[in-house]
């Protein structure tokens, strides 16, 4: 199991929540939490766990493949709120940004799991424009500094 490290571990091209790379085109909304959008020692992990670079970019060309079709199944889920299918969707969506270092979104998905458990369907779509801003930049995040340094070799 990871344990989050208590300060985010950098490596030459990671960026800090909030604070883009001098040389990175990335502009990101500050974390009211402090949390970078993504926690690249999460991903470090997984390739050493799995020993194959190209599993793990696999993962990662998945995971923001599949960003649009989870949350628009979210999405519709909570327009009316459909409590069991919001959930799973939110499970599905927690678990991958978790396993992808995606930790500010998993965050910004548990906060939303919350208001649909609690039944509070008005403001769990409060909350969705928020979840799709962050899934956004996620994917913009991993894409820049992620895939494709590693792609380009």
């Amino acid at each position: 199991m990871h344990t989050p490290p208590t300060a985010p571990l950098m490596g030459p091209t990671d960026t800090m929540a909030g604070v883009a790379r001098e040389d990175s085109p990335m502009s990101t909304l500050p974390s009211p939490n402090g949390q970078p959008l993504v926690d690249f020692a999460v991903l470090r992990e997984l390739e050493q766990q799995v020993d194959d670079l190209s599993i793990v970019l696999g993962f990662v060309h998945d995971f923001v493949d599949l960003w649009e079709s989870r949350y628009e199944r979210l999405a519709q889920a909570l327009d009316p709120l459909d409590p069991d299918t919001a959930l799973d969707a939110l499970l599905s969506l927690k678990t991958a940004a978790s396993m992808a270092g995606a930790v500010r979104l998993a965050g910004d998905a548990r906060e939303l799991g919350e208001a649909v458990k609690r039944g509070d369907g008005a403001t769990a779509v409060d909350l969705l424009p928020g979840l799709e801003v962050c899934g956004q930049q996620t994917l913009q995040e991993l894409q820049e500094q992620y895939i494709k340094p590693r792609e380009q070799g």
